[in-house]
């Protein structure tokens, strides 16, 4: 990583939320060897404190509690933000709808405000391509927000307040929007989110993996340190105003992945697999363009997500195998998956 780091010419003040989490906690950590002043926020509900380096003052706090956040941000006072807090369970998210927009959209609003009132120069939004829906991929990034579900409703929100905000309040922005991004520090105890880490958890918890459908779903995954470079070029002043894709450049099926993730986790092929019904408003293919995230972050794919998957294996081996979170979904019916209740 150490070559991917380029030594920025100003020190700037930087708050990365979900700086605990899986990739804000890479971002943060690059940030701070490019020679930022950086602080972060994150409740801890689905980041972990070990992913902390603490090279920075991390502020354990709740984004869905206004007041908490208006503490942080008046004594920070950050110049950028990047904003990738939030409950990430696209799926789940028909189930748990209220939590769902309290940490997504309602968190956003919550930190949004002080933040403009507060002297914010530059928005760094982590959005999602569920924004995208069921359109036809691959999709491009001049394709209308059509979201399928709750998580991709509260992004699509998010992404429009940045727009109006940004034009009333003048401050820069950039849009992200990643997708299917694996690797080290990824959370291994959620059963509702990040599929190759509960392939990987569930083979070290000698369960059978679990694919709804028939696995012939198609998605593009990519390895954190092959976009990782991209998120923090978004710092850049020339980087304004744009919505980009970073992800997988090479697409494949829910099947073809667990026959990787199998490899790599040193189990045979025919590993036990039980099919269940399709989740409710899954979109069956979704893959994106990736020509923008080359040409203006200069995106590569250095580790590719087959080593990358052999990379994060090896890391889960050695974090052993983990309890599944226990949580209730407040709304409960016959089309939620059997493994959610």
């Amino acid at each position: 990583m150490k070559k991917l780091i380029k030594k920025v010419m100003e020190t700037r003040k930087i708050l990365v939320t979900g700086s605990a989490g899986f990739m804000g906690s890479w971002i943060a950590d690059t940030l701070v060897k490019m020679g930022n002043e950086v602080y972060g926020i994150d409740n801890l509900s689905g980041g972990n404190i070990e992913n902390n380096s603490g090279d920075y003052e991390l502020f354990t706090i709740d984004l869905a509690v206004a007041s908490q956040v208006e503490r942080v941000i008046k004594k920070v006072k950050p110049e950028i933000i990047f904003h990738l807090a939030s409950c990430a369970r696209e799926g789940a998210s028909q189930f748990q709808p209220l939590y769902v927009t309290q940490t997504n959209f309602q968190a956003f609003m919550n930190l949004i405000e002080p933040a403009i009132k507060h002297g914010l120069n530059k928005l760094c939004l982590f959005s999602s391509m569920a924004v995208y829906g069921s359109q036809e991929p691959p999709f491009d990034e001049r394709m209308p927000c059509i979201p399928e579900d709750i998580y991709g409703i509260n992004k699509a929100a998010m992404e429009h307040t940045t727009e109006v905000l940004a034009d009333v309040h003048e401050f820069d922005y950039a849009i992200l929007r990643p997708h299917n991004v694996m690797g080290e520090r990824q959370c291994l105890t959620d059963k509702f989110r990040n599929v190759i880490a509960i392939f990987m958890n569930r083979i070290m918890r000698n369960e059978p993996l679990y694919i709804y459908g028939d696995g012939e779903q198609i998605r593009a995954f990519s390895y954190i340190e092959d976009s990782l470079p991209c998120y923090v070029k978004c710092i850049e002043n020339d980087i304004n105003g744009e919505i980009i894709n970073i992800g997988g450049m090479k697409p494949i099926s829910i099947n073809h992945l667990a026959d990787l993730v199998c490899e790599a986790m040193d189990v045979p092929k025919d590993y036990p697999r039980v099919y269940l019904p399709p989740r409710p408003r899954e979109v069956k293919e979704a893959w994106c363009k990736w020509d923008k995230s080359v040409n203006h972050l200069r995106y590569e794919e250095k580790v590719g997500y087959e080593e990358g998957i052999l990379r994060m294996a090896e890391w889960a081996k050695k974090k052993c195998p983990q309890e599944w979170t226990d949580e209730k979904m407040p709304l409960e019916n016959d089309k939620m998956p059997e493994t959610w209740r």
